[in-house]
């Protein structure tokens, strides 16, 4: 393996940078023999995702800072379980299924993406950088969207941001 390893999010799931400066997601099948599987090019990802969190986002009441902080922190937590979707969509049937099932019971993958993100985005409210570090208000908040898939009605994505802004309210 030629590049960089950029992000370790498990012991077997790295974000790898290759000598032509591309991020990939990789999946090591053997440490020992550097055998591993190229899942994913990171590109396609924020592509993808970022085309469905700007649909989600682009009908959220934005009329002062702090609704813009608010719909910020919410927009990065639909790039969370977007990415982690599409991530998981692309695991499945390339590594062991207690693995996978694994990462799709608990939050480590998510609180990984979440890290990966908020090192990589610089345009980035720093008193939401400090709830995405803090597990417990990073769970909370995360639960309110973990159901969010691609392609859902807009009346959902509304009716999730109302309760995202009453937990919020409801923390303070």
């Amino acid at each position: 393996m030629e590049g960089e390893i950029l992000y370790k999010m498990t012991d077997n799931l790295l974000i790898y940078r290759d000598r032509n400066g591309k991020d990939k997601l990789i999946y090591v099948v053997d440490p020992s023999k550097e055998k591993y599987i190229q899942i994913l090019n990171m590109k396609e990802v924020e592509n993808n995702v970022n085309e469905a969190v700007q649909k989600y986002t682009k009908f959220l009441d934005i009329d002062s800072r702090e609704n813009l902080k608010n719909v910020e922190l919410f927009a990065f937590l639909l790039k969370v379980r977007l990415y982690e979707e599409y991530i998981l969509r692309n695991l499945l049937g390339r590594m062991l299924f207690d693995e996978y099932e694994q990462f799709t019971k608990d939050k480590t993958l998510a609180f990984a993406i979440a890290e990966y993100l908020s090192n990589k985005e610089t345009p980035f409210f720093e008193e939401n950088r400090s709830i995405i570090k803090n597990t417990s208000i990073f769970n909370k908040l995360y639960s309110l969207v973990e159901n969010i898939t691609f392609g859902m009605p807009k009346m959902y994505i509304i009716n999730i941001y109302n309760k995202f802004l009453d937990t919020l309210k409801a923390m303070s």
